[in-house]
């Protein structure tokens, strides 16, 4: 039997939400150590219940390793299955939520962008492909031998979260860079051949994806980001194919995508509102823009999806 009260969702912050924010600072973290967080899951489940029934965001880095317990886990509004070895990364602004049996455990950590790029200064967190949008699923099940050496990934750095030993603060975001290495390493060796995780691709997607969150509710031609970034629009979107599979226009219409998915959801606007909200004057072009996309209307999607969490 699933606990069918525990729905927690992520989003980024928009003026017309309803969710509250979540900040690290509400767990029961060591102000010494910093903008981190990490607790054995059933632990965490039994002492920050009470603040994560209802919808909210996150504004943090998660990684969460189930070790027994079966479930559902929805990102993004894609549904991945719960069960011993599952895995899963999560970044700053995820749509999130899941259904779990009773007896669900496993290893969580969360942290903030700063905890990472102030201990490692010359270096950013989302230059890992784990927490890129495109690498590919947020979720891997993991076989009985990768489970055993993620198990000590996360074990140990739960550990010495816990410990007050000499300089433990620095030891236990070294084991996170080294997850964070290792699983990177992982998703580069087994994915497509197309994708190119080169730091020069990814330092142009990542610059690209920065500006397309900042811009697009106003701006959904690939010329003015080629422009913003002094590069020709035919070499950006070589560069885009060549590293994810997909063009300049996919990452702008995805972005809104996204964001309609996540208005119509978690928020009591109309459709001729959220239509206003992401740049489209035009309600019914902005509808057949939506289902030519998802394959359904606005309206379909949201009834189907609210319905399923009610």
């Amino acid at each position: 039997m699933l606990i069918t009260g525990l729905k927690v969702l992520f989003s980024y912050f928009r003026p017309m939400s309803i969710l509250p924010v979540l900040n690290i600072k509400q767990f029961d973290n060591d102000e010494l150590k910093g903008d981190f967080y990490a607790n054995t899951f059933a632990k965490h489940l039994s002492t920050h219940h009470a603040s994560i029934t209802k919808p909210h965001k996150h504004n943090f880095y998660l990684a969460v390793l189930f070790l027994q317990g079966t479930g559902t886990h929805e990102i993004d509004f894609k549904s991945y299955p719960i069960q011993p070895g599952s895995l899963f990364f999560m970044r700053p602004g995820q749509t999130h939520h899941w259904e779990l049996s009773p007896n669900v455990d496993g290893y969580i950590f969360f942290h903030s962008k700063e905890f990472y790029n102030l201990i490692f200064q010359n270096r950013n967190v989302d230059d890992y492909p784990l927490f890129d949008p495109h690498h590919g699923s947020p979720h891997v099940q993991l076989g009985s031998k990768e489970l055993n050496v993620y198990f000590k990934h996360f074990r140990d750095i739960y550990e010495e979260y816990k410990s007050d030993q000499w300089m433990t603060y620095r030891r236990f975001a070294l084991l996170v860079d080294f997850l964070y290495l290792d699983f990177s390493r992982k998703i580069i060796s087994e994915g497509s051949e197309a994708k190119d995780w080169s730091s020069k691709g990814m330092e142009w997607l990542h610059k690209l994806q920065k500006l397309v969150d900042t811009h697009y509710l106003k701006e959904k031609q690939p010329g003015f980001y080629a422009d913003q970034l002094n590069i020709s629009v035919k070499h950006l979107n070589k560069m885009m194919v060549k590293s994810i599979g997909k063009s300049t226009r996919d990452l702008i219409h995805e972005r809104i995508i996204l964001e309609a998915k996540r208005m119509l959801t978690h928020s009591d606007s109309s459709i001729q509102e959220i239509s206003l909200e992401l740049g489209y004057d035009d309600a019914s072009y902005f509808s057949r823009f939506f289902k030519k996309k998802t394959g359904v209307k606005p309206t379909e999607f949201s009834q189907k999806y609210t319905g399923a969490l009610i």
